[in-house]
Parts: structure tokens; sequence; C-alpha cells
């Protein structure tokens, strides 16, 4: 994660019809970081999303984006996108008409990047459909689509697990991951959803009552680390945490782990060998650089993955 601040939140509050929606609140997102908001239902979440947003009025405080203060430089509102949930669209409209009406807003409309987006999400064959025909899984896609068809500085997606199944989850997370020199921030009522997040803001009662980094990552140097290739990573990082008793982190069809040398790797291709798990290749990241262990490739199998 880099250091550069995209998002700076200065003790910010919602004040309506004397009732806090969200009370001082202060936080920093940071380039390229995963920051997920946990709290129950009625906790703020999605009204500290809204007023980020600029959805709802801000009472006090101040919010910058790259050290611009958002009230002074309105136009940089759209630089942070945002998918709410439950989503909400013109039922009798087409996906494509919702998606260039939204985006038109913004002044963000590309269609190239609106084709490639639904295609990621599988979403290209509807896009012609009226809203009302869709289901509840592809309305969440949806919105997810109409938040991620443009280049902004912020992402914000409230509840973006909910309606959407394992596959779809994995699209998401992985779509993210496309996304360069921008922060993230999602929300959700529990941290089991979000193994990639780097940190977890937790509120209560409309305040942030904590912040910290997952602790996946906090004990875990993404520095350096040692990777495994496969397409069973749920089932390769399980065998690795239960029967080895390791730290495992997936991310997309690799495995990542505390690095160990290449001798211990080999080891565990050996024990992964015996349990019939495919790997195409493994190696290590130093600093910046991830490169395969070669002498070991007689463990990986040679088709692409």
């Amino acid at each position: 994660m880099e250091n550069k601040v995209v998002l700076e939140i200065d003790n910010i509050s919602s004040f309506i019809n004397k009732k806090y929606l969200v009370k001082d609140v202060t936080l920093n997102l940071h380039a390229n970081e995963v920051a997920v908001i946990i709290g129950e239902n009625g906790s703020g979440k999605t009204s500290l999303c809204k007023l980020i947003a600029g959805a709802l009025p801000l009472s006090n405080g101040n919010i910058f984006l790259e050290g611009k203060n958002l009230k002074q430089h309105r136009a940089l509102q759209s630089e942070i996108s945002i998918a709410l949930h439950p989503p909400m669209f013109f039922k009798f409209q087409t996906v494509l008409k919702n998606i260039q009406y939204l985006l038109k807003l913004k002044g963000k409309y590309v269609l190239g990047k609106v084709v490639e987006t639904l295609k990621a999400f599988n979403m290209y064959d509807v896009m012609n459909n009226r809203v009302f025909s869709l289901t509840n899984s592809e309305k969440k896609k949806l919105s997810l689509v109409v938040a991620l068809a443009v280049d902004a500085k912020v992402y914000i997606f409230d509840e973006p697990f909910l309606e959407l199944n394992e596959e779809d989850r994995k699209l998401f997370t992985s779509y993210l991951k496309t996304k360069k020199d921008c922060a993230f921030l999602l929300t959700g009522t529990s941290t089991n959803d979000f193994d990639f997040a780097n940190t977890f803001i937790y509120m209560n009662n409309r305040e942030i009552t904590n912040i910290e980094a997952n602790e996946k990552w906090k004990n875990f140097n993404q520095k350096r680390y040692t990777f495994l290739v496969t397409k069973q990573p749920n089932y390769l990082g399980k065998l690795l945490k239960e029967e080895k008793g390791m730290d495992v982190l997936l991310d997309n069809q690799k495995v990542l782990i505390p690095k160990i040398s290449d001798d211990d790797l080999e080891e565990i291709l050996k024990f992964l060998k015996t349990k019939k798990v495919t790997i195409y290749s493994a190696g290590h990241k130093d600093k910046d650089e991830e490169k395969v262990v070669d002498k070991l490739s007689s463990y990986f199998k040679t088709e692409s993955l």
C-alpha cells in the first residue's frame, strides 16, 4: 500500500432534524488501500458513505481529495464513485440507458469503458433488457458496473457482496485490482468476507470506534512473501492453514504465505503433490518483483492456467 493520501476526512458530521447521521468522523484513505467499514445496520456506515459522496449535507468538518477541499472544488466530487445498497434504477429503462443517464450526470460516460465493464461482470448480454426484468443479483452487479465503469480517485461500495454468488464475488474483487492509484471504501457487517482488505474501520452509534489493520495483513509482510498459483486456491489455502499451520492470504488464483526458503517451498510442493493439488507456478516476492523458482518447475503443470 502506498503512503499517498487520496482522501482525507477531517472531523465530519451530518446533523439533520436534531439527529446525528454521522458524528465527528476522521480518517484517511491511501492510494491502493482497501478499507472496510464494519458495523451493524443503523451504525452509520451507509450515511458516512453518502456523506463522503456528497449525497448528504455536511454539517461540519472538511473532506479533502488529494489535498483539495471539496467545499472549494465541488467538481472533484465526480472523482468519488459510489454503489449504494439497495441499488436504485429507472426500472422501465434498459440497463444501458440507466448507465448512460447516471454516468452522463457526472460527465463520465465512455461507451467503450461501459462495454468492457459489462463484459467483465457477465452483463453484456442483458444490457438492452429493462431493469425490472433483472434478478436481484443482476441489479446488484449493475450497481457495481455503474461505479466501476469510470475512472475515479475513490470508489465506495455499500455492502458489495449482498445478492452476489461466490463467482460474482470473485469477479468483483478481481476487478478492483485493475484500478490503480485510487482508494476503496467498502461496508459490511463482518470482517469474514474481506480477507483482501488492508484496513477495518469499526462504527457504532454513528461514530468510528476503532480503526485497525487487517490482522492477516498486519502479520504479513507484503514486500516479501512466497506464492503458489493454482486453480484450487480455497482448497490449497485450507490445506496450508490446517495441516501446515501457515498464515494464508488468497489473491485470485495465487495463495500467498510468509516467505520461506526454496527448500521449504519444495517440501510444500511435495506435500501438495500427495494431495493431488495442481500447481502452475510458485516463487517469491522481494520488494516489488515476483519471481518463479525455475529449479522447482518439475512440480508445475506445464499448460497455462
